[in-house]
């Protein structure tokens, strides 16, 4: 069996590549097959950083290193894009481009080390969900292109590999050992918090996923309340919800009020003809422009509240636009007299299936939005299905609850103490602190109860890292109402104050969007009305 040394942890935590693992675990002895191994070097006059998802080296054979893509693959005009086991598609680098950078910043190290003059380097990329790549372009031949057939056997894939690259290598066992020393260095190192937030991710994930299973006894239901506080998965089992009855033949609607989770459960349905996911605004704008109704150029807060569903009632009733089931997410942030008008959507049927998400103590609009709401039922989620349980705890104890179960572990949450309240500085060094704790920028968002800290700190860097807005380059920075619905690996709560209800509520919301790391920044007057007990 082969040499396996893990890097970055013991075993793969992505199961794509998980997969390629297992497969390069059984190659023959003599085989050394190296897990996330990171580079950094200088390439076309400047520095760059990145990591190799696998090398695999024999000291008679050569080494090779493997890019790993999971999921399904689409390329657009030369662009990448995957699709996730969730359904949410995205953007994504040329992986035959980030196999090659990856050879070349192997291929330099080792002649720094002179070591090149003895192995020759190759590259290929592994695509473990696909029975097959489609045509990627002149840089993807299928000698380099593993597909999940081929992982069955990966001795004969490696091998016809080398041969195409006409690898060789020329090193004897001290010099083998001497190689995986320097790939693989034995350090002694203060533990990263990336590493024990990685593990946690991959344990809520997996919770998820039992929600979602629990869910499927809705399906006999035509509607009702589910109510959860935040982090009891209601996003999630909300798109279950509308895809089970889109795939049952329902013309569904799913919609929210959030602009940033109306793009989110956009991006996360895919494509499918009989599934619509949007916000609400965007629903009323886009039916009153299909019936070329009149849509005033300054929207006024009461053209919002009032106007937008009046129009919306109106222009469907032009454009025959109705659903047979609607899915309402964070049903709290909406008022009577939208539910109204979305009920109108509903083709006269008085049973359609009609679901309202919400979590009442999310209420920051204060829309009174269950004043005079008769459903059939109310669903009542109470386990946290977000967070792990350090951050669950904190949580819970802003609005004096519990949840049930036992989350899984993760770092303690930290209390960043201000003088007075959060500042750029305070933030930028908290980010500061996460990203030389191994977090990557796109794991960290920083959230402000402040508009004009969020603009101040867009205008900031960290480092090599600017802030911009969330789905942008650089570390997101948004506030917390936009954010809500939402969530991220680690979270930078930069608080105002939390002495009245309405910032009270915007810390709960806030904290809760942090799935394992959270850094909440604010001055010691703001722990008792959060309940945030210091740490002894």
């Amino acid at each position: 069996m082969a040499t396996y040394i893990g890097l970055g942890t013991d075993e793969p935590i992505e199961d794509s590549e998980r997969r390629v693992a297992e497969a390069l675990k059984k190659l023959p002895d003599g085989w050394v097959v190296l897990h996330h191994v990171s580079w950094q070097s200088k390439r076309a006059g400047r520095q760059g950083d990145g990591e190799a998802d696998f090398i695999i080296f024999h000291p008679d054979k050569g080494m090779l290193v493997i890019e790993v893509k999971g999921g399904g693959i689409d390329i657009e005009a030369g662009r990448w894009f995957t699709t996730n086991r969730h359904g949410t598609r995205r953007a994504i680098k040329n992986p035959y481009e980030q196999a090659v950078s990856s050879k070349h910043a192997l291929i330099g190290w080792l002649q720094d080390r002179r070591i090149d003059s003895r192995v020759r380097v190759g590259h290929a990329v592994a695509f473990p969900h696909m029975e097959e790549v489609p045509p990627v372009g002149p840089a993807g031949v299928p000698e380099i292109s593993f597909t999940r057939p081929q992982l069955d056997n990966m001795e004969n894939t490696i091998l016809h590999c080398f041969e195409h690259w006409k690898l060789e290598a020329k090193m004897s066992s001290g010099e083998r050992d001497e190689v995986i020393a320097m790939l693989a260095p034995t350090i002694s190192l203060a533990p990263k918090l990336a590493g024990s937030s990685s593990e946690a991710e991959a344990r809520i994930i997996m919770l998820t996923a039992e929600q979602i299973e629990s869910f499927a006894g809705l399906r006999a239901s035509r509607g009702g309340f589910i109510l959860g506080g935040a982090g009891t998965g209601k996003t999630v089992l909300a798109i279950a919800r509308a895809q089970q009855l889109a795939r049952d033949g329902f013309r569904t609607l799913l919609v929210c009020y959030n602009e940033l989770l109306g793009s989110e459960l956009t991006a996360r349905i895919g494509n499918p003809s009989s599934l619509i996911a949007c916000t609400f605004h965007a629903l009323c704008i886009r039916e009153a422009n299909r019936a070329k109704l009149e849509i005033q150029k300054a929207k006024s807060p009461d053209w919002w509240e009032d106007v937008a569903p009046n129009l919306l009632v109106d222009a469907c009733a032009i454009n025959d636009t109705m659903y047979d089931a609607i899915v309402i997410d964070e049903g709290q942030d909406f008022s009577p007299r939208w539910l109204d008008a979305l009920r109108c959507l509903l083709a006269g049927q008085a049973d359609a299936p009609f679901f309202v998400f919400a979590d009442p103590l999310q209420d920051l609009w204060r829309r009174d939005w269950s004043h005079g709401i008769e459903l059939p039922f109310v669903w009542e989620l109470t386990r946290n299905m977000r967070n792990t349980q350090p951050i669950a705890d904190r949580v819970a104890a802003v609005v004096n609850t519990t949840y049930r179960g036992e989350g899984p572990a993760g770092p303690a949450p930290i209390w960043q103490v201000s003088d007075g309240e959060a500042r750029e500085g305070d933030v930028v060094s908290a980010v500061e602190h996460l990203l030389n704790e191994g977090f990557a920028p796109s794991d960290v968002v920083v959230l402000c109860e402040s508009r004009t800290l969020v603009d101040r700190l867009r205008e900031r860097t960290v480092g090599n890292h600017s802030f911009s807005s969330w789905g942008g380059r650089g570390i997101a920075v948004e506030t917390v109402a936009r954010f809500k619905g939402l969530e991220s690996t680690a979270i930078v709560l930069a608080l105002t104050n939390a002495s009245t209800n309405g910032e009270k509520t915007k810390a709960y919301v806030g904290m809760s969007r942090a799935r394992s790391m959270l850094i909440v920044i604010g001055d010691k007057t703001s722990q008792k009305p959060l309940n945030w007990i210091p740490a002894t």
